[in-house]
């Protein structure tokens, strides 16, 4: 089992993987929903070599909080997220409260609501206190509509955590602030990644297979 904080836990060396999970948080009272603080995929506490890859994760939906697809919470630590397709969250479709040396790569994250990413500010002072890379987000294509990039920090999201060969595309070619940063800023910090249509086959429909003649080559989704 897991535990909050970076301590040592019997849980560790997990696979999940090739799950189908969606509609999570639907309960609602007249149109607003009535749950907070949920993941499609929910893991906490230091858990080396534990792996998170393979899932379709879409429809997840809280009130305040907490509507997010994978959801790493306090000390979520050397955990591999890879090859998810992420989509339709009210929060966003990565959450990392606070944690060292995760691994984030070659994801899909879609269409969330308010946010696509978000990172707690705890992450941040954790990370600066034990100086360690709090996770790398590495070679994914963030694809979204409405909402923010990423949330819960101010123009330090980069600090103690490394960005590069992603991809980021919102639908609408609206100019974008990268937690508070335009993309020339955010960009000396975020190697080798672009602002590209990646070219999905029906990403409305949840179709999110690159075309043939797609620009970009991430995974294998």
């Amino acid at each position: 089992m897991g535990d909050w904080g970076f301590e040592l836990t019997q849980a560790h060396n997990n696979l999940v993987e090739h799950n189908y999970i969606h509609h999570i948080g639907q309960l609602s009272r007249g149109d607003r929903p009535i749950l907070s603080d949920m993941g499609g995929i929910y893991v906490v506490g230091n858990q080396p070599k534990t792996i998170i890859r393979h899932n379709k994760i879409h429809d997840i939906n809280a009130l305040r909080y907490g509507g997010w697809g994978i959801y790493l919470d306090e000390g979520s630590s050397q955990i591999l997220v890879e090859n998810n397709i992420v989509y339709r969250t009210s929060h966003g479709g990565f959450s990392q409260h606070y944690g060292k040396e995760n691994i984030i790569r070659d994801n899909i994250f879609a269409f969330g609501q308010t946010t696509q990413l978000h990172r707690n500010k705890r992450d941040l002072k954790k990370s600066r206190e034990g100086n360690f890379v709090s996770f790398y987000f590495e070679n994914n294509i963030v694809y979204w509509q409405e909402g923010k990039f990423i949330a819960g920090l101010k123009k330090e999201y980069q600090s103690h955590a490394v960005f590069k060969d992603n991809i980021y595309w919102k639908i609408d070619k609206s100019p974008v602030s990268f937690g508070g940063l335009n993309w020339q800023k955010w960009q000396k910090g975020d190697r080798n990644s672009q602002i590209i249509d990646p070219l999905f086959v029906a990403p409305l429909q949840g179709d999110f297979r690159l075309r043939p003649y797609s620009p970009v080559k991430l995974g294998n989704k």
